[in-house]
């Protein structure tokens, strides 16, 4: 096993001192105890870097978990300046031993398997997977066949995936109370990325979150497979390239390269951009697969790859779903790699890097409390670049959050201003910029200017139809103005352009929500506890509470009650209405519903 400290090198420029305290004390406290609990050795330390022989797989991984989780814990409170993220990689090889130190293959893979993991992650090889036989609590993720430095074979990698707390995403997923922003969230976990000066033709370096997508290939015996792989090569650079922070080659460029899918590193220095994105299509009878794999053009190594089924078609344009899916997967990729790079020691002092790491730190945190230091992190990017659009748009959602937990009217409407002005600043200076206008419409929406707001929302969707996240504010600011069924379109709609999005929780709620106002009861009650299954919160528990009431099933409506209000004992109508009113500027029909609904149950007045 071999653990280092993600961004190191910054953390030491940064605080030498105080970082070197903090790592002696996570050694003392966290890494070395959890080693010696399973019967590992630690062979070296270098720095940040730490070397561990275990007896057995399943020891060491389950000390890369206990550390990773621990260390986890220890960073929810603190705040992001002083978090230690580990990388851990873990390979099971033959080893060269002489009486102090171990070498070898076996090493070298482990050390690679390291430089793979994210911050805060743990990466295996294939042969330690096979060795894990018992239920750990985790999940392993196969990001396939990697090709690594210095090593001359391909190394099957899978990610372990720990599980933990839900993220702010998932706690404030409401609009109307702390959970209100998961959407927004989403958001900004993928739309702050570069603004850099692509003005130059040919730029003199790969320019950060540059791509090409390289013309898909197809196998000529799947009907309809080579239209559909051109439409698919067109569609995808197009969806991706509407992006502010996606730096893309034309298609017919990348057609030049058709067939060269295996030279990605030539590619790479010829068109000068960091990534290639190859894709295939294939299928028999009435399915087809569509495969993707994303490249680092300097290393050469896989960074995401993902399979899709879809029904055959013989239309000559991809659906829109597909497109949107695989457009959504691709740039949450790039983003990944990109603060990869900055974990690994790039330069991160420009207002694109803070901007980035900004959204990275609102995606991951947990506590509410952290928001006005994120929000001093997207001030700091447009410090350096008062022009920076993913800022002003990252530095408005977080404005939005914050208005979540402001107590006084006032103070929530200083926010908001502040927010509007962001926004008007993002369309100004990108007018055809379509996450600009999703913030937009979000922003319009928390200060209750409902017909603004919807026209705000048209307009990026307009720009671009594949944003799933836009869909979901769409149909909230419909469900705000009574009109369920359209509503339940948008969240559907949402749902199919990125079904794997961590938002399908808030999602499957709003979905509940639309259908509770149409009266179908059943239906209401499934999404909600399907959406359940993502984390359970007091809203969920407050609208099945009425669904159930509603449906005249008043022993399931006490105990989704008794459940609201073990979460959120204040909780009565009144409670809600101030809440509810708060941001809408007046009870809707929703409420209205709701509240008949939770009258019927019993909740109090």
């Amino acid at each position: 096993m071999i653990a280092d400290v993600a961004g190191y090198s910054r953390l030491m420029e940064r605080d030498e001192a105080g970082t070197h305290a903090r790592l002696q004390e996570i050694r003392a406290q966290i890494t070395d105890p959890a080693v010696r609990r399973h019967g590992g050795r630690i062979v070296r330390t270098v720095g940040d870097g730490l070397l561990v022989e275990f007896p057995s797989a399943m020891s060491a991984l389950e000390a890369a978990i206990e550390i990773q989780r621990t260390m986890a814990e220890r960073n929810r409170t603190l705040p992001a300046a002083a978090r230690i993220d580990h990388r851990i990689g873990i390979n099971l090889g033959d080893i060269l031993v002489d009486e102090h130190d171990i070498a070898g293959t076996g090493v070298n893979v482990a050390a690679r398997l390291e430089a793979i993991a994210p911050p805060g992650g743990i990466a295996i090889s294939g042969t330690v997977r096979k060795q894990v036989r018992q239920d750990l609590g985790v999940s392993f993720v196969d990001v396939g066949q990697q090709y690594v430095k210095n090593i001359s074979q391909p190394v099957r990698v899978f990610e372990v995936e720990l599980g933990g707390p839900p993220s702010l995403w998932r706690r404030l997923r409401a609009r109307r109370w702390p959970r209100g922003l998961a959407a927004a969230v989403g958001a900004v976990a993928i739309l702050i990325g570069a603004w850099f000066a692509w003005q130059h033709a040919v730029p003199a370096e790969k320019p950060p979150q540059s791509l090409v997508v390289l013309p898909f290939s197809y196998r000529s015996e799947t009907p309809g497979a080579e239209p559909l792989a051109a439409s698919l090569t067109a569609q995808l650079t197009g969806a991706v390239s509407r992006v502010t922070d996606i730096h893309v080659i034309a298609p017919t460029v990348a057609a030049r390269f058709a067939g060269r899918r295996n030279d990605v590193q030539q590619i790479g220095r010829e068109l000068k951009v960091r990534y290639a994105l190859a894709g295939s299509v294939e299928g028999s009878g009435n399915q087809i697969r569509v495969a993707v794999h994303l490249v680092d053009t300097d290393s050469g190594s896989s960074l995401w790859n993902t399979e899709v089924d879809a029904p055959a078609t013989t239309a000559e344009t991809a659906p829109l779903a597909l497109v949107g899916r695989l457009s959504e997967s691709l740039r949450t990729a790039v983003r990944a790699a990109e603060l990869q790079r900055f974990a690994a020691g790039a330069e991160s002092s420009s207002a694109y890097a803070a901007a980035l790491l900004a959204a990275d730190e609102l995606q991951k945190s947990t506590d509410p409390r952290q928001l006005p230091l994120i929000r001093n992190r997207f001030e700091r990017a447009l410090q350096l670049d008062a022009q920076h659009v993913p800022a002003l748009i990252g530095y408005a959602h977080t404005l939005a959050y914050e208005t979540q937990r402001a107590g006084a009217s006032q103070q929530r409407d200083v926010l908001l201003a502040k927010a509007d002005e962001a926004t008007l600043r993002a369309v100004t200076l990108q007018p055809a910029n379509a996450e600009a206008w999703g913030a937009r419409a979000n922003v319009l929406f928390f200060r209750g200017q409902l017909d603004a707001a919807a026209e705000a929302a048209q307009r990026a969707l307009t720009l671009n139809p594949y944003l799933f996240v836009v869909h979901s504010f769409s149909g909230q600011i419909l469900l705000a103005r009574g009109r369920a069924e359209e509503a339940l379109s948008a969240f559907d709609r949402s749902l199919e352009l990125h079904p794997t999005s961590v938002a399908r929780g808030v999602l499957m709620h709003f979905r509940c929500r639309a259908l509770l106002l149409l009266n179908r009861y059943a239906e209401a009650i499934e999404s909600c506890e399907r959406g359940m299954a993502f984390g359970p919160e007091w809203p969920d528990y407050m609208v099945l509470t009425a669904a159930y009431a509603l449906q005249g099933d008043a022993k399931r409506a006490a105990r989704a009650m008794a459940d609201l209000r073990r979460l959120q004992p204040a909780f009565s109508i009144r409670w809600h209405q101030a809440l509810a009113g708060r941001s809408s500027g007046g009870e809707t029909a929703f409420d209205r519903r709701l509240h008949d609904g939770l009258r019927i149950a019993g909740v109090p007045e």
